[in-house]
């Protein structure tokens, strides 16, 4: 018998997104629960998943487009059905059946020893949130959060951009003109030491010449790339930020959505 220790109600929230040259409207579904590893047990996975998605603002194609993407991308599916309450609750499933399959043949020998503690407890986080727009572009922010065990959890952002035009995802080779790689690295390498904290977390990085890695987002400031946990530096460090402003980058970006579908 599967033991729910809490679930908390889903929640349905509308957000007015209102961006710069396209007012997209959305919404936010939201799911967190516990689950008992097994009946009586004090073991147990918190799961937690938030995504906000968009309801109007954009054509039905291009809405459809999208949220059929957020689906497949942050919570690992193929993205054919768009309903989002539907892929969070299998996800939720999946997650869950995996940390059970995991850990109930541990669990034996746990109990067996009269270890103390909630040794075999794990953690999942999902969230997805629409971060900053330019032009026709607009970023999509996944983060992902996994315990299972150890000394830390692993943690990481994602983003996706989307073109309003089309729903469709543009990379970085779509956003940047042609041989934009070595001048964006100097770019993000020039502008790495401003965005640590301080001098000594500068110093404790493994990579200070660093290239771009096709994780970025937009905003009205300009361009930023995100480097997770051991991506340039050690895992206290968290992820690493590094903005280009727009006008720094000049014709290195594609001038319109236009010209990205070209």
């Amino acid at each position: 018998m599967k033991k729910i220790i809490l679930v908390m109600p889903v929640l349905l929230l509308l957000v007015a997104a209102c961006h710069k040259d396209n007012k997209l409207q959305t919404k936010v579904y939201e799911q967190s629960a516990s689950y008992a590893l097994t009946e009586g047990a004090a073991d147990s996975i918190s799961v937690q998943v938030r995504l906000e998605y968009p309801v109007s603002g954009a054509d039905p194609e291009v809405i459809d487009a999208m949220t059929r993407i957020i689906i497949g991308q942050a919570l690992m599916e193929d993205g054919s059905r768009p309903d989002i309450a539907a892929a969070v609750q299998r996800y939720i499933d999946v997650t869950v059946a995996d940390y059970r399959e995991t850990n109930l043949p541990l669990y034996g020998k746990v109990r067996e020893e009269e270890l103390e503690g909630t040794l075999l407890s794990w953690e999942d986080q999902v969230s997805g949130y629409f971060s900053g727009q330019h032009k026709d572009i607009i970023s999509y922010d996944v983060y992902a959060y996994s315990f299972t065990g150890g000394a830390h959890g692993l943690a990481g952002d994602y983003v996706m951009n989307f073109n309003l035009k089309d729903g469709s995802l543009v990379g970085e080779s779509d956003f940047f003109v042609p041989g934009y790689q070595e001048e964006l690295a100097g770019l993000l390498t020039a502008h790495l030491r401003e965005s640590m904290p301080d001098e000594d977390s500068y110093n404790a990085l493994f990579v200070k010449d660093i290239e771009p890695n096709g994780n970025f987002k937009v905003s009205e400031e300009g361009v930023t790339y995100i480097y997770g946990p051991y991506e340039i530096g050690p895992y206290y460090l968290g992820s690493i930020e590094v903005t280009l402003p727009w006008e720094e980058l000049g014709t290195l970006v594609y001038d319109s959505p236009t010209e990205i579908l070209d």
